[in-house]
This record gives structure tokens, C-alpha cells and sequence, in this order.
């Protein structure tokens, strides 16, 4: 059955194989970017030398364990170390002068975690506080090593976490009370270090608790020979619990004293049991008591600070206690003080145990045959031993690759499941059973028909995927088809393509089917929008053809019409005697046939514009004698319908490059808009303002405006504000959509602000630009050559009735 649990998963994983390069998926790989880590070390670099062997500093054991998790992680990551030696320098004036000297040397380095090693002080975190967000701003900080830490400490920084300092003093006292029961006293030993000072309150801290059980003696003397004195002197009720730091001691000539040297000097010869915080302190002269490994805590720092460096953002990750802690006892001590084994507290570590030598050499003195057969057991039961490890390292890395592969399928959207050649499901993804809406303690080892457990639950596409399997098994080879499926849950229709692999034993009997699917919905909605797009685009280009064509075919007939009515009028003239309804008449055909050809003009116009046809003819010339002399030609046509017109401008000439023939449309057109909806007796204003780089250009009535809810659309094509039969005035509702895309080609703008009875503004606003080498053309030749009369006769030929 375990055989083939994992012939299964290989067959998943062939099988996946296929369906990944028959989908021809790919994959694509990123490379690992580059990660700066700083170290900030409060101490100084410590580094004992006894007898010429160097031998590492607890900081410098954690720098280690850092640096051995970030390689582990085989992620490239750059540390930096700085030792800032608060042990011997303390006060804000040192703070800022590692500030200043950090601020040049890192001034270009940018980190993606700083990490501050305190030990029983905080020093390094406290630098942080002060300058950690001008030196290294927004970057996560991991702390560590910091005495009675309170979470104010850290308000205001969300990038900050960390592990805080729990030497367990107290731990280690009872277990010395428990072995040695009749003490009196502990005489405890620090130094006058900031770290032996701090180390005393520590201590004083839990006096209260052995009131009246155990009196506490300190001393923090640094000269060796009157120390090992006060403990010639102790009684034998005593227990010595030492917490001096490296170097603390001197000899003759105040000669630096080693910290191992020092303990063979004070405890060698005592008979007094000595109880430390940590091995490295006093070597064999300890018995041992709850010791901090610096090993173990620098890998709880460095597992923290990937965490940050894998994305974790700080505020998410609780600050927490140091853990690195454990019993570890020494044999020879114990020995020397007669404590026994079984009294130490369970799970705790004993150094310096004998090799039981008995067990070891006893097979010597049996006979050579019996040598010869324990050899050969022992040997054969090596090979057995050996077959059994590398049995389990086969299971192992393919456990590892059956969860790879579990996850691989659970994650991906496709659906998948494998089922035995009884139609037994015996692997289903996620994403299958979401669309099943069945659960997946449901599916195993059961058959599709006895699966009912949702109120959703999907039964019609459980009969799809039978159906399908069965003409999977009919063919023989590999089917491929596309499936609709409805989502009872969300009531939509999803598209898959999916693919069926039939497995076959080696004499051709059913082994199972494997089905995998993707959702092609949206590939196939994409294909949908763009064959109707395509189809809007058609018959928009027929409307454009449509319209440009018509106009055309009526500007044929048009011309007809005004070469006739100009054969009359040179009739008329000749004969003797007006007739005056004659002329009428002819005047009312040439003014409707003005407006047709207006009509026309704007079709034509504004579908060349639609279809990118329309061409302008940009040149440097003065846009204030365009304008002027474009409204000062209608002031005849406007005092007619009793209307006050007035130009006015705040610069006598501005020279920008511009199509002037679109410019005195968009100006006639507005105009005719004001004359329109303008009642006598009202007035028209057009303004020019000067911007610099641009200009702004008002045409402003005193008409019945135009309503809130209209102002939005009348830049449309065909949209008329007035619709009503009593208007003044005709129009197509073409005139402004054309004004609007001629401001447009011109790169302008165009705004309006009304309300209805307070008249309206348009106001345009155009770039100032120059062609370069295009010189100013002479503007009056220019405007006498373009005979405007018939311009503006045309653009105002829909306001006289």
C-alpha cells in the first residue's frame, strides 16, 4: 500500500509534467536580490588568548550564529559589523560621534535590517532610538540583549522588534540552594563594569524573595589577590555565584588577568561550590547552574531578522524573551562535591562525563572466534543499520517531493484529480473541489455517485466528468475537449479546457485517469469583445462613409441652384423695372440654400474628423487681427437683431501658430449660437486674454442660458439645447461638436458656464506655440483675400428667417 501511495505521486508528477508542456506553460526564475544587514555590537571586540589558542567572546559566538542561519538560508546577504565599545565609552558625546562617523561611512549604503546586540544593557538599542531614523531611515530593526524591556520603549516605531534579555539568575540560584541545603549565605562576585553593576541590581532585585532564608555578601574587587582573600576567608556555608566579565581582574604591576587564568587563581584549590550564568566563564571550576548559550541566541536573532528580510514587516512580529537557556552541570565539580546525579533537574546537560572504558575494551579478552563472530554480527548489523538510513532518506526526500508536489497542485487555479481504474477518486486538487463544492475529507475513496454533501453541490458536473472519462477510456489516448461549467455558488458560467490522460499497465489493463483543466473564460470573453469590437468599428467606418458620401451627392444639386439663382439675379438686373417678390424669393433660396451648404460643410467636416481625414494648415500669424476683424464683420448682422456686440482685448498683438480658417469657424459659430438665443435688446462680448503660454478667448452673452442638466451634452453630435417649435432660429446641433474638435486640433480646450436667463460663456483656451522658420504672413492682404463675406454669410445663414 506505501509502494503505491508513491507510484501515485510519480505519476502525478509525469503527468503534471505533460500537462505543463502540452498547455506550454513556462516558467520563469528570479534571481535572488542582493540583502545589507549591519550589526551593531555595543561592546568591543573581545578576544581571549590562552595559551596561544584564540577563543571566540560570547558576542562574537552570536555574531557567528547569525551569520551561520543567514548562509544556511543560501540567500545573498551582505553583513556589516560595528563594535562600538560602550564598555569603555559612554555619555551622548560618544553616541554622537558614532553618529557622525556612521553617517560618512554609510552614507551610500542603503540596509535592509540593522541589528543591535546589547548584553544587559541597552546601549546599541538606545542609539537606534536617537538616530536610527536619520542614519537608516525606514529600515526594520531587530534588537536583542535588552534588559527589562517595556513595549513605551518602542512607541512610535513600528520597524522595531526584537528578543529582550532574560538572564534567569534566580534559576540558578535555587538549583545551588537545592544541591548544597545547607547554605547560609551567597557571596556573590561582579565587577564595577557597567555590565557588573548592572548584573548586581539583578541580583539585589531578588533578595525579597530568600528574606530571612539566605543572607547575600557582594564584592566587585578587581585586584585578584585580595578577591581569592574574601574567599579564603568564606565559610563553608557559602555558595559563590560568579558574573565578572573578560578581563576584570589584575595582577602584579595591574597586569590584565585572563578570565579562564583568573579562575584557576580564585577557585582551583576552594572548597566552596561556584555557580556562573555561562561556561565560558570559568572553564572546569564551576559546578554549573542555568546557563545562556550564546550559540543558540544568536540563532534565535537570526531566524527574527530573515523573517524581516523574507518580507515579514516588524509590527507584525511579537517582541520576545530570550530562551537560550538550559541546566549544564559539571562532572568533576559534582564528583569533587559529592552531588548526585539524580538530583539535578531533568534534561540537564553534564560535561565531563567519564567514557565508560569497561564496556569499551571488554570484547578483548574474549577468544579470537568469538571476536571474529561479534565482528561479523557487528558488521552485518551495520549494513543492516546503513540499508535502514538510507531507506529513510529515500522515504524522506520522497515525502519532501510528495509535499512540493501537494502544494505545487493545491496552488495552482487549474483543476486536477487522478482516479483508479475504478473511477475511485484518489487525488482531487483544491480548485476541483471548490468547483464540486465538496469538501476534502468527502472525496477520498469515494465514488462520484456517492458524493452529496453541499447544498451546492455540483452534481451536474460530476456527470460531465463521468461522461467524459468514459470517452477518455473509449479512445484510449489522450482527450481533449472544452467543458462549460456552472458555478452553483456564484451562478456563472466558467469555460475550461481540459485534458484527460488514460494510465495503462504493462499488459494494457486500466491503471487510472488523470484529468487537468484551465479556465479559459476570460481568453474566451477577450476573443468575444474583440469580434464585437471589430464589428462596431465596421459599421462606424459605413456611418462615416454614409454621411461623407451624402454630403457630397448634396452639394451636386446645391451648386445647380445657386448657378441658377445667380442667372436670375444677372436677369433681373438687366430687365428694366425690380420685382421685388421676385428678389424676395430669390433671397430666401439663397439663404436656405447658405444653411444646406452649411449643413453639409459640418457633415463633411466633422466626419473627416471622425475618420482622421480632416487636414489643418497651422501657421505664425497674429491670432488678435484674426479674431478682431472675424467679429467685427458680423456687426452688421447682429445690430439687425438689435443685439449690442463688443470685442475687447488686454494685448494689440499675439503672434502663435494657428489654422486661421478654423479659428474664424469656431468664433462665427459661437457667434451664431449668441445672435440665436440672445433676445433683442440683449449684448454679446468677446475678450482675448493674454496667459503667456496660452490664451483665453470668451464669447459671452446675455441669452436665455442653458440649463445645468444640458451643459453636459451640447458638445455633442446632433444635440439641440432648444427643441421646441417656437424657437427663433434652426440648427443640426452639429455646430458645437465641430467647435469642440477644432479647439481640440489646436490642442485646446473649450468650457462653458451658464444658467438659464443669465445668458452664457464659452471660454477656449489655446497653447501658445511657434513654427519654426515660418515667417508672419502680411495679415490685411491675408484677410481681404479670404472675401469673408460669404464665410459669414454661410456660418449665420440659419439666424435670419
Amino acid at each position: 500500500m506505501k509502494i503505491f501511495k508513491h507510484t501515485k505521486q510519480y505519476i502525478f508528477l509525469i503527468s503534471f509534467a505533460i500537462f505543463l508542456s502540452l498547455f506550454q506553460s513556462t516558467a520563469y526564475a528570479e534571481n535572488e536580490t542582493e540583502k545589507n544587514v549591519l550589526i551593531l555590537n555595543s561592546n568591543k571586540n573581545y578576544n581571549n588568548f590562552t595559551n596561544g589558542t584564540e577563543s571566540m567572546s560570547f558576542e562574537n559566538t552570536i555574531i557567528s550564529s547569525i551569520n551561520s542561519k543567514f548562509i544556511k538560508s543560501k540567500k545573498n546577504i551582505n553583513v556589516a559589523i560595528e563594535y562600538m565599545d560602550y564598555n569603555n565609552n559612554l555619555g551622548d558625546t560618544y553616541s554622537q560621534q558614532l553618529y557622525n562617523l556612521y553617517k560618512v561611512k554609510y552614507e551610500n549604503t542603503k540596509f535592509d535590517a540593522v541589528i543591535t546586540l546589547d548584553d544587559m544593557n541597552d546601549n546599541a538599542f538606545k542609539f537606534m532610538l536617537n538616530y536610527g531614523d536619520k542614519l537608516f531611515p525606514n529600515t526594520p530593526v531587530v534588537f536583542s540583549g535588552v534588559p527589562s524591556f517595556d513595549t513605551s520603549l518602542v512607541k512610535g516605531h513600528s520597524n522595531y522588534t526584537g528578543i529582550t534579555k532574560n538572564p534567569d539568575i534566580k534559576s540558578t540560584l535555587d538549583v545551588a540552594l537545592s544541591l548544597h541545603p545547607k547554605t547560609k549565605q551567597i557571596f556573590v562576585i561582579t565587577d564595577k563594569t557597567q555590565f557588573g553593576i548592572y548584573h548586581k541590581k539583578l541580583v539585589e532585585s531578588l533578595i525579597p524573595l530568600y528574606k530571612n532564608k539566605i543572607n547575600f555578601l557582594f564584592s566587585d574587587e578587581s585586584d585578584i589577590f585580595k578577591l581569592k582573600k574574601e574567599i579564603n576567608n568564606l565559610p563553608k556555608d557559602t555558595v559563590i555565584y560568579f558574573s565578572a566579565t573578560a578581563d576584570a581582574y589584575k595582577g602584579i604591576s595591574d597586569k590584565v588577568i585572563s578570565q579562564s587564568s583568573a579562575a584557576d587563581i580564585l577557585f582551583k584549590d576552594s572548597r566552596i561550590p561556584i555557580y556562573c550564568r555561562a561556561s565560558s566563564y570559568i572553564n572546569n571550576q564551576s559546578i554549573g547552574g542555568m546557563l545562556t548559550y550564546a550559540d543558540s541566541y544568536g540563532s534565535s536573532i537570526g531566524d527574527l531578522a530573515l523573517m524581516i528580510l523574507n518580507g515579514e514587516r516588524p509590527s507584525s512580529i511579537p517582541v520576545t524573551e530570550d530562551t537560550a537557556h538550559n541546566y549544564e552541570f559539571n562532572y568533576l565539580q559534582l564528583k569533587k562535591f559529592g552531588i548526585d546525579l539524580k538530583s539535578l533537574p531533568k534534561g540537564s546537560i553534564i560535561r565531563n562525563a567519564p567514557i565508560d572504558y569497561f564496556n569499551i575494551y571488554k570484547n578483548m579478552f574474549f577468544p579470537i572466534a568469538a571476536s571474529i563472530i561479534i565482528f561479523i554480527i557487528a558488521l552485518q548489523m551495520f549494513l543492516i543499520i546503513f540499508n535502514i538510513y538510507k531507506r529513510r532518506l529515500a522515504e524522506n526526500s520522497l515525502s519532501d517531493n510528495e509535499n512540493l508536489l501537494n502544494t505545487l497542485i493545491n496552488s495552482t487555479p487549474d483543476i486536477i484529480y487522478f482516479k483508479n481504474d475504478k473511477g475511485i477518486f484518489l487525488e482531487i486538487n483544491d480548485a476541483a473541489l471548490r468547483l464540486l463544492n465538496i469538501s476534502r475529507d468527502d472525496y477520498e475513496n469515494i465514488n462520484m455517485n456517492d458524493i452529496n454533501t453541499s447544498p451546492y453541490f455540483n452534481e451536474d458536473l460530476l456527470d460531465e466528468f463521468e461522461t467524459n472519462d468514459r470517452k477518455t477510456w473509449e479512445t484510449g489516448t489522450i482527450y481533449r475537449t472544452k467543458e462549460v461549467i456552472l458555478n452553483r455558488r456564484e451562478e456563472t458560467n466558467k469555460i475550461y479546457d481540459t485534458l484527460r490522460i488514460p494510465l495503462f499497465n504493462e499488459d494494457g489493463s486500466r491503471k487510472g485517469l488523470m484529468l487537468l483543466g484551465r479556465d479559459i473564460t476570460e481568453h474566451k470573453l477577450n476573443e468575444k469583445n474583440k469580434k464585437l469590437i471589430k464589428e462596431l468599428k465596421y459599421y462606424d467606418e459605413l456611418k462615416t462613409n454614409f454621411f461623407s458620401n451624402i454630403s457630397h451627392e448634396f452639394k451636386t444639386p446645391l451648386n445647380l441652384i445657386f448657378s441658377a439663382l445667380q442667372i436670375i439675379e444677372l436677369k433681373n438686373r438687366t430687365t428694366e423695372g425690380k420685382d421685388e417678390t421676385s428678389e424676395k424669393y430669390i433671397d430666401i433660396m439663397k439663404l436656405n440654400c447658405y444653411r444646406l451648404l452649411r449643413i453639409i460643410n459640418n457633415l463633411i467636416d466633422i466626419t473627416k474628423i471622425d475618420s482622421g481625414n480632416f487636414s489643418t494648415h497651422f501657421k505664425n500669424d497674429d491670432i488678435v487681427f484674426t479674431l478682431e476683424n472675424t467679429v467685427m464683420s458680423t456687426v452688421d448682422y447682429v445690430k439687425s437683431k438689435d443685439i449690442n456686440i463688443t470685442f475687447d482685448t488686454d494685448i494689440e498683438e499675439k503672434v502663435m501658430a494657428f489654422d486661421s480658417d478654423a479659428i474664424e469657424r469656431i468664433i462665427l459659430n459661437l457667434l451664431s449660437n449668441a445672435i440665436k438665443f440672445t433676445p433683442p435688446g440683449g449684448s454679446i462680448e468677446v475678450n482675448i486674454q493674454d496667459k503667456v503660454d496660452n490664451i483665453v478667448i470668451s464669447v459671452k452673452d446675455t441669452g436665455i442660458g442653458i440649463p445645468p442638466d444640458k451643459q453636459a451634452s451640447i458638445f455633442k453630435k446632433f444635440v439641440q439645447v432648444d427643441k421646441s417649435l417656437s424657437r427663433g432660429s434652426e440648427g443640426s446641433g452639429i455646430g458645437l461638436s465641430l467647435v469642440k474638435e477644432l479647439v481640440v486640433l489646436h490642442n485646446g480646450i473649450i468650457e462653458l458656464e451658464s444658467a438659464p436667463n443669465k445668458g452664457s460663456e464659452f471660454k477656449i483656451t489655446l497653447p501658445v506655440k511657434l513654427l519654426k522658420g515660418d515667417e508672419n504672413c502680411n495679415n490685411e492682404e491675408k484677410f481681404a483675400d479670404h472675401s469673408n463675406i460669404e464665410k459669414i454669410k454661410i456660418e449665420l445663414s440659419d439666424i435670419y428667417v
